[in-house]
């Protein structure tokens, strides 16, 4: 996609970039929405998206402008990815052509965010069976008692996003070290729950876990390795893939794209989320998890405006 950079800001077209579209699809915890401004803190990084006319703007606060080019996929073509998926959708007789068409259109302006892996990895596990208001209160926690405290001059920033930080503080991700120290009690003080023997016993394993070289593996290939991960089930091994590892080919089947199967296959014979996937994987292919992103997000928009 065409942008502009003037400084430490970046310049996107409204028609090409909706931020509500990115943090609201469920790929990423680490955002806060103040009125109209999104406030993004991934890694050790920070950044706040606000509109001004016709045009989106990023302004890189912490960490230049090359890190979030690359975090919000900037370079990527969006427009030829929803045309490629259109003319899959043409030829497939699996599935509503309608609703896809219909989800890539409510759609324009996600990109998938290309995330730190450790950070996927605790946030979705926290995400697991899990209230969305009470895991990422757990995640503000972990970042507030075990990460450092992103700070910023406020001469600095614009004028419009100033007030936010004279009362918000917003900190970074634990490094895996850090992470490595915890104990099973202090994750179930910020509120993991069982989940919390999941993620002490996955931490202690992503030294090992990292001396593999991903690059030579296959998707799923490397899905089984995370698979060995406490706390990672497949929807979850999946989200990893996606938003971690950038891996494209892989579809992750949560209740709100179950639904849409069993809806569009009235009759059949139920199948597993592990089936699911598949079949999906084997109709858009390298573009499973884009058309995964694009027909979560309007299922579930739709679903709770009509609540």
């Amino acid at each position: 996609m065409n942008y502009l950079i003037e400084q430490n800001k970046i310049i996107v077209k409204c028609d090409e970039f909706n931020p509500t579209s990115i943090f609201e699809c469920g790929q990423t915890f680490s955002y806060k929405k103040f009125d109209d401004v999104y406030v993004a803190y991934p890694e050790s990084y920070l950044a706040v998206v606000y509109k001004n006319c016709d045009y989106y703007i990023i302004e890189c606060l912490i960490g230049d402008v090359k890190y979030f080019i690359n975090y919000f996929d900037l370079d990527n073509d969006y427009s030829k990815i929803i045309s490629k998926i259109n003319i899959i959708n043409l030829n497939q007789n699996d599935l509503d052509r309608r609703l896809i068409s219909e989800s890539l259109k409510f759609g324009v302006g996600i990109r998938i965010l290309k995330q730190e892996i450790v950070e996927t990895i605790i946030s979705f596990i926290f995400s697991a069976n899990n209230n969305i208001k009470r895991f990422k209160a757990s995640l503000d926690k972990l970042r507030k008692d075990c990460g450092d405290e992103l700070k910023i001059d406020l001469n600095y920033v614009s004028e419009n996003v100033r007030e936010i930080f004279k009362t918000e503080k917003f900190y970074s991700f634990p490094k895996l070290d850090v992470l490595k120290d915890l104990s099973l009690q202090y994750f179930l003080k910020i509120g993991a729950g069982y989940r919390a023997n999941y993620l002490t016993d996955t931490i202690k394993k992503l030294d090992e876990f990292f001396k593999e070289d991903f690059d030579k593996l296959k998707s799923d290939e490397l899905l089984k390795m995370i698979l060995q991960l406490k706390g990672v089930g497949g929807k979850v091994g999946q989200c990893v893939l996606l938003f971690g590892f950038g891996r494209t080919d892989v579809f992750p089947v949560d209740t709100w794209i179950k639904q849409i199967y069993e809806d569009l296959n009235v009759g059949e014979e139920k199948k597993s989320v592990n089936e699911i996937s598949k079949h999906l994987i084997s109709i858009f292919k390298e573009y499973s998890g884009y058309a995964q992103q694009y027909l979560f997000y309007y299922k579930r928009e739709i679903k709770n405006l009509n609540m």
